[in-house]
């Protein structure tokens, strides 16, 4: 037998496509199920974790005050907003502790706009480290939005301190805070996976959702009560309105001892509804990412 056919008769046969995905391979860029996606990214979990612990060492490395304007930036907002509303304008709309409710309302709205806002362009600018590196897309996203979480920690601190120096007192309730701050990031993380995916495909969208975050604000309750609204169909629209259901809930936990209920069950499901739509919508042009130019 002749070399040639000595070297042909020993090479391997080629693998087949069923037998690259026994062995765990998949094909570059093609979209793996959805259960295997969410596998893909459960398996990425530290490195999720790692890349916004990074970013926050460096976020404001070169101001004096460091991260404290994390804090600082929303109650410099609020004291803003106070003496415009509630001492210029007298629109505090029959609310009693006016200061503490503004706090709660700039505070966690400002955690799903800055979530929405940093995630606008995040598959845009990491394209490159789409190309170079394997993993899924979806990771960055998440990664965003747990940076965000991390940054609000000790904004949550402090709103329960301004909540307590204005004189409400501390109830068992206020435990509830945790499982509604959670619901709060699934949603965040859901409506995050949507834009960032139309950003890819619409890249003004970025300059866009700066003016609409702003007018979601003013429609949302955080600067004057929703009871301020005409009656009718607008003012329960305006009720059910996603960021309104989360901070009617923390208010009547912080501000009233009570659990509102309808509000609490509509948070709920705007969470569910926005992470499972956000992550099929996403999963969708999982593999594509990294040829975004």
């Amino acid at each position: 037998m002749s070399s040639p056919e000595r070297a042909s008769a020993a090479a391997p046969a080629p693998w087949t496509a069923d037998e690259a995905r026994a062995a765990g391979l998949t094909e570059m860029g093609r979209r793996p199920p959805l259960r295997t996606y969410l596998s893909l990214l459960w398996s990425r979990r530290e490195f999720a974790l790692l890349v916004p612990l990074g970013e926050m060492r460096q976020r404001n490395m070169d101001t004096l005050l460091g991260s404290s304007w994390h804090v600082l930036n929303p109650l410099f907002q609020a004291g803003i907003y106070y003496l415009l509303f509630g001492v210029l304008l007298q629109q505090r709309g029959g609310v009693d502790n006016y200061p503490a409710w503004l706090i709660i309302g700039l505070f966690l709205f400002g955690l799903t706009q800055k979530s929405i806002q940093s995630s606008t362009r995040i598959i845009v600018t990491k394209a490159a480290m789409l190309r170079s590196l394997n993993f899924p897309a979806g990771i960055l996203p998440i990664s965003v939005n747990l940076s965000e979480l991390l940054a609000f920690l000790p904004a949550v601190a402090v709103m329960l301190f301004v909540v307590l120096v204005t004189g409400e007192s501390p109830s068992l309730l206020w435990v509830l805070l945790v499982p509604l701050i959670a619901l709060q990031l699934l949603m965040n993380l859901g409506l995050s996976l949507t834009v960032s995916r139309l950003t890819v495909h619409f890249r003004d969208l970025d300059n866009l959702l700066t003016h609409l975050l702003r007018m979601w604000m003013y429609f949302s309750g955080v600067l004057f009560p929703i009871d301020a609204a005409p009656e009718g169909w607008i003012r329960e629209a305006l009720r059910i309105n996603p960021p309104h259901t989360f901070l009617a809930t923390a208010r009547g936990l912080l501000l009233d001892g009570t659990l509102d209920v309808r509000s609490a069950t509509f948070a709920a499901g705007w969470a569910v509804l926005a992470l499972v739509g956000g992550l099929l919508f996403f999963h969708r042009y999982e593999g594509r990412y990294s040829n975004v130019a």
